[in-house]
Order: C-alpha cells, then structure tokens, then sequence
C-alpha cells in the first residue's frame, strides 16, 4: 500500500516546479556541478550491478564543457573548445576527436547522433530551452519533501512513454535539482540511474581549462560513428 496521494495525472504545480528548474539552469552561464552517481546494470542473465561513480562538469555557456566521468569500471573525459570535441579514456591510454557545432546544446546533439555519445545529466539542461519536452510529459506530480545533502528539497516524479523520472528540486534559493532519478521503461530490466547533484556558480572559467593536452604515451584514435551517424 502506497503512501503517496494520487491526484491528477498532470499536477500543474509539478509542471511549473519543472518550469522554473530550467530557468534556474539556464540561467547558469558559468558553472560547475559535481554528481555522485550510481547505475543499474542488467547482465544477460538479469543480475543486476549497482556501479557508483562521479560525473563532474565545467561549463562556460554558449560554447565550452569539460566532464570527467568516473565509475568503478571506466575513466572518461569530454573536452569542447567550441570547435572540437575530445573523448578521451584515461585507464585505456586512448583518446579521439571530432569537429563540432559552436554551441554546447547543438554538440551533444551531433554526438549522440553522429557518434552515439550520450553524457550522464544532459537531459536536465534542455529544460530552460525551447526544446524542453513538456509534450511528452504523461504525468506529473509532487511526492512530498526531503532532505538532501542537508537541504530542504520539493520531491517530483514524472513519467513519459520511454522513463520515468524524478527530481528533488531545493525549496529555498534557485530550483535547482539536488538529486536526480531515472528509469528506462523501454528496457525490460527497468534500469534506475541515479544521481545528487552540487551546483557552483563561477565567475569565470579560463580558456585552458577547455583545451585538450593528452599526456605522454596516449594514443589518438579514430572516431567510430554510429549505424545511424551521418
């Protein structure tokens, strides 16, 4: 038996909590956020592994990110300078580049297009956007309140046809989301990522802090592209 009222499948004040959230985020043009992750999994048997990890990013909008993503299995890093895109695998010695568009949003799009290269986190910064998908949005609602990383937060669960997903947004401050949720409903095994979230304003970022130098030793590989690359 479940404690949480179910009201309307789209509470509007859901809808306008995730509203104001994107503001929040967009509005963030020079930032750093730090996540402590953890990912769900699945083996061809249906045993499931829990793999923790961080995600950490840099960003100076319209045109620069830095993330390094770290989990118990792998060690990656994204580098964008506005013209090129370096995906480098530290704990393989290897790294790789491609030309980009000169905005952050139009790069992820052509890396997960072009090369199947998806970021943890990146679908929280299309809120905010004129490509937030509030049309897909099957149901909406508040679960209740909580305390994340000593802070108060406003507990919201969402649904569309391929995730659910959920968001503790800070009650007190800017919106923004201290923790993050989500669930592939086209996956049988229901996966769960899962993410809390530390949001820095910076001032400035310098421009070599988004500029690529691969160390002694490592070796630059070609890009594959992905069946549907163009």
């Amino acid at each position: 038996m479940s404690d949480v009222e179910e009201g309307p499948p789209i509470e509007p004040a859901a809808v306008a909590a995730l509203t104001r959230m994107g503001e929040a985020i967009a509005a963030m043009k020079t930032f750093e956020l730090k996540s402590a992750t953890s990912v769900e999994i699945v083996l061809d048997d249906d045993q499931k592994l829990l793999v923790e990890g961080t995600a950490d990013y840099r960003a100076r909008r319209p045109d620069r990110l830095r993330v390094e993503m770290t989990t118990d299995v792998v060690h990656r890093e994204l580098v964008y300078d506005g013209r090129t895109v370096t995906y480098a695998s530290p704990d393989r010695n290897v790294y790789g580049s491609f030309d980009a568009p000169p905005t952050i949003k139009a790069m992820l799009e052509r890396a997960a297009a072009t090369y199947d290269l998806s970021l943890p986190l990146a679908d929280l910064f299309d809120w905010g956007t004129p490509d937030a998908p509030f049309e897909k949005i099957l149901r909406a609602f508040k679960v209740g309140e909580a305390t994340i990383g000593g802070k108060s937060a406003d507990h919201y669960a969402f649904r569309a046809e391929d995730q659910d997903w959920e968001l503790w947004l800070a009650a007190e401050g800017d919106p923004l989301p201290l923790k993050y949720s989500l669930v592939d409903r086209l996956d049988p095994a229901g996966p769960r990522f899962s993410a809390t979230l530390e949001w820095t304003p910076r001032e400035a970022i310098p421009d070599d802090e988004f500029r690529f130098v691969p160390p002694g030793g490592m070796t630059k590989i070609g890009f594959l592209k992905s069946e549907d690359g163009k």
